[in-house]
């Protein structure tokens, strides 16, 4: 689902027809997408005065809107015209002439006192019949109840409801206290000694039938009767709290740490680091809830495997490979939700997205909500479940969240597959949690992959396949009519909702303030200085130092001159990737090397990705008056995105027209910065004996700029690792992108290190340092294994997360530079047969980065091996032990154990 505020409006309206958050305070503008309701009046309150001009003098447009949020009409979501459409305030869209789009006019009749729909002819209602604050408003076949009359007070500009004296109210905030009042204190959801799920199942039981339909979007309904207000699911956080339908960017939260994306903060290979980040954004995803601009539920990370250089979303990925990506999400996920300040609830709620096989947006006529990956049962367990066992189980990260993904597995959505939400998530890897769809998916599931054919038949299978709830209004709109088909029980609703309300017990929503650690966390803590130095860090351990002939880095700091070229030397939101928030401070690379030199002689030089050559000459002119030249460019989210794959990996535009340029006439050294996510063929720089060096920054966020003068000019040592294989441009050419095998076929080379043998620009695991350093194994514990102790612990209910170790193998590191740097130690496993009849060329198996290793300095890494790193998936997804010698490799030093049959 799409995060960013100002793309919301398509995608609600094309993709998923779902709304926006209606958590925000009385004096601040709405959003689009806010749910209306019956709220007590509150005098001068701006989200309660109307006008009503164009509707009772018949004239104009006959639009209802806030008096003074003029561009905020009232709408009929999604352009509903059946019973129990939702009524949400939108921005006006008089010029949209369509007929079908003629769902803000209204016009009222005097003598009935209803608002009467134009384009359905039913009535402005009060959901339920309801007279409690809160209750929803919707339209209906007009009665002449007591429900559908309305009032307009001239005095203070105020609808009032006939039946309840209350005020149409466009989303002012509920606090959550449903346990602070009777009864409810004397009910057993209230009582802290139960567990979550039996209080969750008390409550579940005691909500009226007629308010559980509107539950089940991730704009939850509120309760009037229990006294619990509306909620929204959707919040994001991928490396920061970020613009989505949950999260509101007013005072006193106008903006948070923007940490590098993911690509960029996996390169780092700091499972600390990552873990630090997680806490950073759940104290500060704590600060915006505790101010009612978020809610607690949170759905980050992307654990998707960046198989393919084309995915647009690769860049929210660690990497290509499984087991960098399942020890990523084991150290982040487990630190955004879990604390020792308070170990009887979750600080917040992490979802595990997308499951499952999900790396596919819009490519070759292959759209992600009706694509059908086709993925053998090796690949499955070998490549596509790891992460996800890592996230959810609880011997891994535990996440209280999964998102089922818009795809297809095998010919089943994957938000209707039993297979992936009951049998694997909640039986085989103890899931507990709540499971939703991606925005849109479970309409996906009728009317795009035609898996159903009506919609009770849809309600049906994804709800008995494991779902809770829905990222848009499919469930809310058509549950009631499924049930009271037969297509489903009320118990499998119920059972949903448990899972649902036992998550918002364990984040503490029902449970006093005073004994919560988490509500006692302010504005105060966003954005701290500690966590300014935590993205500044995170930014300069991701980036890679890919080529650096003649040393040409770092650059002295005393430098007489230097030119900075391309599109990105200016970039700030483009250095922070998707799914992105509002970032306190953003120092672009231009700026940041303005504060080292002095004479900086800057020309753009190009665009990303047109074809325009008129800035050569300046640039060049640039150049050949500085003492070095960097080149900063790449991609940005204009070429990779959600929803766009590319077709090319080759530089867009004229970029490696105007880097050969620039070799051509530049009077010092040409550096190139290289941002993206996904990467582009860099064969041409690297062979290029005038580009002296070349670095792949990904996108650093908002220290992004700082971290990369730091690493030019010497203020601290790269030591970040390529997380992604980067290919020649020809390797898309060679393998259709819908293709999801990871091993060789006849159709496809073969994916990332593990599988593909073929000629590549860099290789996962490559990166440079300004100092050198030396590698050898010094001990290893055991040199041969016997095959049956291997199988003993790879049976059908073992998990690569408890296996335990079998031997262990030990590096030492030495610095043999001149250069205090950090280090990262990749160790790979090479078994019998590797690259052959399916089998890995090579494995990752253990990493660590070392910190500050000085000149003539060593250290020791210890690396255990258990019985998954001496085995192999097998064709039927099991895993077979594989006798003879497996080999153990850091940075070409070999160690061996043998496997005795």
């Amino acid at each position: 689902c799409h995060p960013t505020t100002h793309m919301l409006r398509g995608l609600l309206l094309l993709v998923l027809g779902t709304v926006l958050c209606a958590t925000l305070s009385a004096g601040q503008e709405p959003s689009d997408g806010t749910y209306m309701q019956l709220f007590k009046c509150v005098a001068g309150s701006a989200r309660q005065q109307w006008d009503l001009s164009r509707v009772v003098n018949n004239a104009g447009d006959k639009t209802i809107r806030l008096k003074q949020y003029e561009d905020k009409c009232l709408d009929i979501s999604n352009y509903g015209t059946s019973n129990g459409a939702q009524i949400w305030l939108y921005g006006c869209h008089t010029d949209d002439k369509e007929p079908s789009h003629q769902n803000q006019e209204f016009t009222y009749n005097t003598a009935t006192k209803q608002f009467r729909s134009t384009l359905s002819g039913k009535c402005i209602d009060v959901q339920n019949n309801s007279t409690e604050a809160g209750s929803p408003i919707q339209i209906w076949d007009c009665s002449g109840s007591g429900n559908q009359q309305w009032v307009y007070n001239e005095t203070d500009s105020t609808l009032r409801g006939v039946a309840s004296g209350l005020c149409l109210d466009a989303g002012t905030n509920t606090p959550w206290t449903p346990c602070a009042t009777q009864p409810n204190q004397g009910y057993p959801f209230c009582n802290m000694a139960l567990t979550p799920q039996q209080r969750a199942a008390d409550l579940v039981s005691r909500i009226p039938v007629a308010d559980k339909w509107r539950l089940f979007g991730n704009s939850a309904s509120s309760i009037p009767s229990l006294q619990i207000p509306s909620y929204q699911w959707w919040s994001e956080a991928l490396h920061g709290v970020a613009g989505s339908p949950g999260v509101t960017w007013a005072a006193p939260t106008t903006c948070a740490t923007s940490f590098p994306q993911i690509c960029t903060t996996g390169a780092s290979f700091d499972t600390g680091l990552w873990e630090q980040i997680g806490q950073v954004i759940s104290t500060e995803a704590r600060a915006f809830s505790n101010a009612g601009h978020a809610g607690l539920t949170f759905w980050t990370p992307n654990l998707n495997i960046f198989r393919d250089p084309r995915w647009g979303r690769g860049q929210e990925t660690p990497g290509e490979d499984p087991y960098l990506t399942s020890q990523y999400v084991r150290h982040y996920v487990y630190n955004l939700q879990y604390s020792s300040e308070d170990p009887k609830r979750l600080k917040m709620s992490s979802c595990c997205k997308h499951y499952a096989a999900y790396s596919l947006e819009n490519w070759g006529g292959n759209d992600r909500c009706s694509f059908n990956a086709v993925v053998t049962q090796q690949d499955i367990a070998d490549t596509y479940f790891p992460a996800f066992e890592a996230c959810i189980s609880p011997a891994g990260a535990a996440a209280s969240g999964i998102m089922c993904s818009y795809n297809a597995v095998n010919g089943v959505p994957s938000c209707a597959n039993s297979f992936l939400l009951t049998d694997t998530a909640r039986n085989k890897w103890s899931f507990n949690g709540y499971i939703t769809g991606d925005c849109g998916a479970v309409s996906c599931v009728q009317n795009n992959h035609h898996y159903t054919n009506n919609s009770d038949d849809t309600c049906k299978a994804v709800l008995t396949a494991g779902l809770d709830i829905d990222c848009g209004d499919f469930l809310p709109n058509n549950l009631a009519a499924a049930v009271s088909h037969n297509a489903v029980s009320m118990a499998t609703v119920d059972h949903a909702l448990t899972n649902l309300y036992a998550v918002l017990i364990r984040l503490g929503l029902f449970d006093p303030e005073e004994v919560q650690p988490y509500r006692k966390i302010g504005p105060d803590q966003i954005n701290t200085p500690s966590a300014q130095a935590l993205a500044l860090r995170a930014a300069r351990e991701g980036l890679v130092l890919l080529k650096n002939e003649g040393s040409a880095l770092p650059l002295s700091k005393t430098l007489g001159s230097i030119a900075i070229i391309g599109p990105n030397a200016m970039a700030t939101t483009v250095m922070q990737g998707n799914y992105y928030g509002t970032a306190c401070s953003l120092t672009s690379p231009l700026v940041a090397i303005k504060n080292v030199i002095s004479n900086v002689n800057y020309a753009q030089g190009s665009t990303i990705q047109t074809l325009d050559q008129s800035g050569f000459e300046a640039a060049c002119t640039a150049a050949k008056s500085s003492s070095a030249t960097v080149f900063i460019g790449g991609i940005t989210n204009d070429i990779e995105a959600e929803g766009h794959d590319r077709d090319s990996i080759a530089w867009p535009g004229v970029q490696p027209q105007l880097i050969e340029r620039l070799t051509q006439c530049s009077k010092g050294p040409v550096i190139l910065v290289v941002m993206g996510g996904g990467t582009v063929d860099m064969t041409a720089q690297r062979d290029n004996a005038n580009v002296s060096a070349i670095i792949w920054a990904g996108y650093p966020g908002q220290a992004g700029g700082q971290a990369i003068a730091d690493v030019l000019f010497g203020t601290v040592s790269p030591a970040g690792r390529l997380a992604q294989t980067i290919y020649p441009a020809g390797y898309v050419n060679q393998v259709k992108m819908s293709d999801m095998g990871m091993r060789p076929s006849s159709a496809n080379p073969g994916r990332t290190y593990r599988f593909y043998p073929g000629p590549v620009v860099y290789p996962f695991g490559t990166g440079l340092s300004y100092t050198t350093f030396t590698y050898k194994w010094s001990n290893t514990s055991v040199s041969s294994i016997p095959a049956g102790l291997v199988h003993k612990h790879i049976g059908d209910e073992s998990s690569f997360l408890t296996s335990p170790a079998l031997a262990s193998v030990t590096a030492v590191v030495t610095n043999t530079g001149k250069v205090a740097s950090d280090c990262v130690v990749l160790a790979f496993a090479v078994g019998p047969d590797a690259g052959k009849n399916g089998n890995p060329i090579k494995s990752l198996f253990g990493f660590k980065r070392i910190f500050t290793l000085n000149p003539g300095q060593e250290a020791t890494v210890t690396f255990p091996v258990t019985s998954y790193d001496l085995s192999y998936v097998d064709n039927n997804g099991g895993r077979a032990s594989a006798p003879g010698d497996w080999h153990f490799e850091v940075e070409g030093a070999i160690t061996r154990i043998t496997l005795e049959a």
